[in-house]
């Protein structure tokens, strides 16, 4: 009896030292990791967390008041860390899946990707602008489609390119990777969010390459991107996140999501 009623008193004495309202998952600064997917989010030169995303999310965040650090995570990473490392902390810019909802809590959506462009080599744009569609481009067994190995490219397309088969180049690693590929001929075109395109394309390394892109009138918006918390995040303040974004929504409704 006596070993429980101190260890009361120390319980309560620690009590007393923190901040009102405050829980013990609130008392310091929330983790928040991100993945290498530039301009979406990434470390730049100086070593600092970067990307239009990440810029926004950590506007949102401070506005509400939420203290947080960033840290890069390896995506596979980043999943184990929210199932499985016991900790609050939320990871930036997923997909919501059903295997991922068993890990975590899913915040509201942060963004929504814009349609995916088509992007090949310049000397080809004519001869896909004529197949009209993504669906008949597809089925053209002359034409090679390059694909990052692993990547997910939303339901319509991954629908497409099951129904192609084996007919598809699935060995670059990364963006950069892919559109090299399409730049040299080893592939005839890939597909490419907007934002990527765009940034890849100004990198040093592949300014000299001759490509373009061109829309597809059947390629629809893509996944909504969101927080994934981990179940140790608790409600309050996935609420008050959820709030956060629901407040710079508001304030920009142009802004995709």
């Amino acid at each position: 009896m006596q070993r429980h009623t101190g260890y009361a008193m120390r319980k309560t004495a620690l009590l007393l030292f923190l901040p009102l309202g405050l829980t013990r998952a609130e008392e310091a600064p929330l983790l928040l990791t991100y993945p290498d997917k530039p301009p979406f989010y990434y470390t730049d030169s100086q070593g600092r967390p970067a990307g239009f995303l990440l810029r926004q999310t950590q506007a949102m965040l401070s506005a509400a008041g939420i203290a947080a650090r960033y840290e890069f995570r390896p995506p596979k990473r980043a999943l184990q860390e929210i199932g499985y490392g016991g900790q609050p902390m939320c990871s930036i810019g997923w997909f919501k899946t059903p295997e991922r909802l068993r890990l975590g809590w899913f915040s509201n959506a942060l963004y929504r990707d814009p349609p995916m462009l088509v992007v090949t080599r310049s000397t080809l744009v004519e001869q896909l602008r004529r197949h009209g569609n993504a669906a008949r481009l597809l089925t053209d067994p002359k034409l090679m489609p390059g694909l990052i190995a692993s990547f997910a490219y939303g339901t319509y397309l991954d629908g497409l390119l099951a129904a192609r088969g084996a007919q598809v180049d699935r060995s670059a690693q990364n963006p950069a990777q892919n559109l090299a590929m399409v730049a040299r001929g080893r592939v005839d075109y890939a597909f490419f969010d907007p934002s990527e395109f765009d940034y890849w394309q100004r990198q040093p390394i592949l300014r000299q390459y001759n490509v373009a892109a061109l829309p597809l009138p059947d390629l629809p918006a893509g996944n909504a991107r969101h927080l994934l918390c981990s179940h140790q995040v608790p409600a309050t303040l996935l609420d008050r996140l959820n709030q956060a974004i629901a407040t710079a929504h508001a304030a920009n409704p142009a802004h995709p999501r």
